[in-house]
């Protein structure tokens, strides 16, 4: 996420209609007990979830998708921009809209292709939609950022004697589907020829300009994240996490831990705050994170504000920017030595 004006800040919500686990979680024991989660459930879950991801550039410009088994809609929304723009916005305003809804002037460009193939462009029902994200929803606390920091290398058996031996939490970022073929941002960025920055706006003008072949990536995306394979990290970890009678928390929108057989908790700023003791938190040693390389929900920075002894342990090919002096990193491929942990431990 960006909150500097010019640079595009994104929020992502995955929707579910209710597959919520049976177990009672008490406030002071909330991330114990993993919820196993069956075939029959992933497949009422896969015919429900959607997709619903949101760059903001300015007070009140954006882009979205929403994506779901109906098909994909998506929407680009123009309000006050600097000046740099102008040109762009000369030369596309005669595809938009303008949207009357709110109380400042608004063009929006909006398309929707469906399942069958049928499409809609500038639907104007589509403009109810909320327009700015909950962003008290999104991120817990600030985010855990350090630019040199040193943390101490440790091995896979010791990473295996801190699991098997002390108190810690699973905690993963998109590096842990990208086996299954699901896009990371940056690979997602690039699917859609999205740039980041001042350029951002200036790279939806293929959207515009190419709006069916536009959706049918999203599209792309939409299949992957519901209907890839777990990765043998997946299923390793979801062993460790039966182990260790943790629960998974995940920032990923897939359903690749749903389909290793464990129902993760996907990371919620406001349930955090309103819902959970920060003692919770207190009692864990260590967060370990996979495929984690960056603090964007401010989870990290949260738990370390409710247990500033505890440290966090990345398993990355490289040093994530949220580990500080006093935390732990594991160099490696997380396909390899996630299973080879799991092997050391549970077998």
């Amino acid at each position: 996420m960006f909150f500097i004006s010019l640079k595009p800040y994104l929020i992502f919500v995955l929707l579910i209609l209710a597959h919520l686990p049976s177990t009672i979680y008490s406030q002071n024991n909330y991330f114990s007990n993993p919820y196993l989660y069956s075939s029959e459930l992933l497949v009422q879950e896969v015919k429900s979830k959607i997709l619903n991801m949101r760059w903001n550039f300015g007070e009140t410009s954006h882009f979205r998708f929403i994506s779901d088994n109906d098909g994909v809609y998506f929407e680009i929304c123009l309000g006050n921009l600097p000046d740099i723009y102008s040109d762009f916005v000369s030369r596309v305003k005669n595809k938009f809209i303008e949207n009357t809804n709110g109380e400042s002037q608004q063009f929006i460009f909006s398309y929707k292709l469906k399942s069958n193939g049928t499409e809609e462009i500038n639907i104007p029902q589509c403009f109810q939609e909320e327009r700015r994200p909950d962003e008290y929803s999104y991120i817990v606390t600030n985010r855990r950022v350090f630019e040199n920091a040193s943390p101490r290398y440790v091995s896979q058996d010791e990473l295996s004697l801190i699991i098997r031996n002390r108190n810690v939490l699973f905690y993963t970022g998109a590096g842990i589907s990208l086996a299954s073929g699901v896009p990371g941002m940056n690979e997602l960025y690039n699917l859609l020829g999205l740039e980041i920055g001042e350029k951002f706006l200036f790279s939806l003008e293929n959207a515009l300009e190419k709006p069916r072949e536009f959706a049918s990536k999203i599209l792309a995306f939409h299949k992957a994240c519901l209907f890839s394979a777990p990765t043998k990290a997946h299923i390793a970890l979801k062993e460790l996490a039966i182990f260790k009678n943790v629960r998974l928390l995940t920032e990923n929108l897939d359903c690749l831990h749903e389909a290793s057989g464990v129902y993760p908790y996907r990371i919620d700023a406001k349930h955090l705050r309103e819902e959970i003791e920060c003692e919770c938190l207190a009692q864990f040693d260590y967060i370990i994170c996979i495929g984690l390389n960056y603090d964007d929900h401010g989870f990290l920075g949260w738990y370390k504000k409710c247990n500033p002894h505890g440290k966090i342990i990345a398993v990355d090919l490289q040093q994530p920017s949220y580990l500080g002096n006093e935390d732990f990193l594991v160099i490696g491929d997380l396909q390899e030595v996630i299973p080879s942990i799991q092997k050391k431990i549970v077998e």
